[in-house]
């Protein structure tokens, strides 16, 4: 059986660090968006149970991708033996927060529950999907989502509707080094105040109001090692965003438009910007949607 999907992005409109768990996981409470920057996925699965994986870029390329071990967790999980085809087309921007490797492995997953002879529950492949990566999850639901737990309970929100401007410079971030950030700098929070403050003004405030309500833990210690974030998210201030701030561990920032044309207005200034400021000269830029679906389905055969 063959499928055409394609996988969006993510990012963290709040994410408030609560704990370090003695397994070495965080607690965490976010608030997460899909967001539609998109990775197209080709999938043929088998019976003969071998695994082929290509990609337009050649350093994702291997057995550790994401997509290769979703196929291997699922067979896992249900005791299907099946091989796959898969080339993925990457457009997500890797070391960013975007949450793309995330996608593209729900994606897969979701490709076999549709091929697989009995369906699992949702709640099935959501479990064996946090089994690869706290985010993959998320994108089996899409929209917006409140995260809690290491990011394996999810509470559904009504998505919104607007425009991001996601600047990803040429540095990626380590979410590794970033944690451990957290962890020798003691920024807890301890209490998730910027979740429950979005969370009590989601289904009545604007946009503009909710996009002043952001915060994400993981800021400061990204700030402490890199100037990034600092640069990133002040230009897009400077820009007309709503708000701005760094995505989960980074090294991306996003800034929150009301309308397409005030978010494509802002980039033609950002771009002159960027061509200014030496450490942002290759930054991609990305102008998108935020969406209410994690992974489509474009056709099946």
């Amino acid at each position: 059986m063959k499928f055409h999907l394609r996988s969006a992005a993510k990012v963290n409109l709040t994410l408030d660090i609560l704990s370090r768990r003695a397994d070495g996981y965080h607690e965490l409470a976010s608030v997460v968006h899909t967001v539609g920057i998109w990775d197209d996925i080709d999938i043929e699965l088998t019976k003969n149970q071998a695994i082929e994986f290509t990609c337009n870029r050649g350093d994702l390329a291997g057995d550790d991708n994401l997509c290769v071990r979703a196929v291997r967790k699922w067979n896992e999980a249900t005791g299907d033996k099946f091989g796959a085809t898969i080339h993925l087309e990457k457009r997500i921007p890797t070391g960013a927060g975007l949450g793309g490797g995330s996608g593209n492995a729900a994606a897969i997953l979701l490709a076999l529950n549709r091929a697989a002879t009995v369906e699992v529950t949702e709640e099935t492949l959501r479990n064996i999907g946090a089994k690869l990566g706290a985010d993959v999850p998320l994108f089996l639901r899409g929209g917006a989502v409140l995260m809690e737990g290491i990011g394996e309970k999810l509470t559904p929100l009504a998505p919104k509707t607007g425009w991001l401007i996601v600047i990803k410079p040429q540095e990626s971030f380590s979410t590794p080094e970033i944690y451990r950030l957290v962890d020798e700098q003691n920024r807890f929070s301890g209490r998730a105040e910027a979740t429950m403050q979005m969370l009590a003004n989601w289904h009545r405030d604007s946009l503009s109001k909710l996009a002043q309500e952001m915060g994400n833990d993981l800021q400061l210690p990204a700030q402490s090692v890199s100037t990034l974030p600092r640069i990133c998210t002040k230009i897009l201030r400077e820009a007309g965003a709503l708000g701005a701030q760094m995505s989960g561990s980074g090294s991306a920032c996003f800034g929150i438009f009301e309308t397409q044309l005030e978010a494509q207005q802002a980039r033609e200034k950002l771009e002159s910007e960027l061509a200014k400021l030496v450490p942002l000269q290759n930054s991609r830029l990305f102008v998108a949607p935020l969406c209410a679906r994690g992974i489509e389905i474009m056709s099946t055969a």
